[in-house]
């Protein structure tokens, strides 16, 4: 899915607009004509939760955020892939799924592009949270960890320190699902199901 917000007009012509891609594996990025810089907004997926039926489980860790200002000319290209939340666990036993990475790669007018936004960790069914995905590639912030607590609760914040137009998300509660773009989703202790991790998102602001 993407969309995209178009802004004032500046003083040489060209509409400033965003491009918002919630989903995309290896999808192509084109700059539009009249944009002379893009910034580069990547979020991966959260981590889900984990689940038993008693005990200390940990929430999903939050994904990693990078973001990038180039410079473009109309015509670019770039490849993007949006990382997913780390799907939820159900009964049982069970520590949560890992989310994936988002990235971004590519040769513009202003140089290579070689971005990822690590995935958050599934949380695990011990005393501790999954861990907080890693970020590389430009102005990286990496994700937090997930939180545990005897009922279940904790998803972990994601992308922490993210720009504030897109920030990671939270989530809290027993079996809750991570919110915004690359939370962690909360652990269940009660063995109906832990929350899945919030999806990533990969951003092209245009200027």
């Amino acid at each position: 899915m993407s969309g995209a917000t178009v802004m004032e007009m500046d003083s040489y012509g060209f509409s400033p607009l965003t491009n918002v891609h919630t989903s995309g594996t290896g999808a192509t990025e084109t700059v539009p004509s009249g944009a002379s810089s893009c910034q580069i907004i990547c979020i991966g997926g959260g981590g889900s939760g984990a689940t038993k039926a008693a005990g200390n489980v940990g929430g999903g860790g939050g994904a990693g955020t990078v973001t990038q200002t180039i410079a473009v000319v109309g015509g670019n290209t770039m490849t993007y892939t949006v990382g997913g939340g780390g799907t939820f666990v159900i009964s049982g036993t069970q520590a949560g799924n890992n989310g994936s990475n988002s990235t971004v790669s590519g040769t513009v007018a202003g140089g290579a592009v070689s971005i990822t936004a690590g995935y958050g960790g599934g949380g695990p069914t011990t005393v501790s949270g999954g861990s907080g995905g890693t970020a590389t590639g430009g102005t990286n912030y990496v994700g937090s960890a997930g939180t545990f607590a005897s009922n279940g609760n904790g998803g972990a914040a994601g992308g922490n320190g993210t720009v504030p137009t897109y920030p990671g998300g939270t989530a809290t509660g027993d079996g809750t699902v991570g919110n915004n773009y690359g939370g962690g989703g909360a652990g269940d202790s009660s063995g109906a199901g832990s929350g899945a991790g919030a999806g990533g998102v990969v951003v092209f602001k245009y200027t």
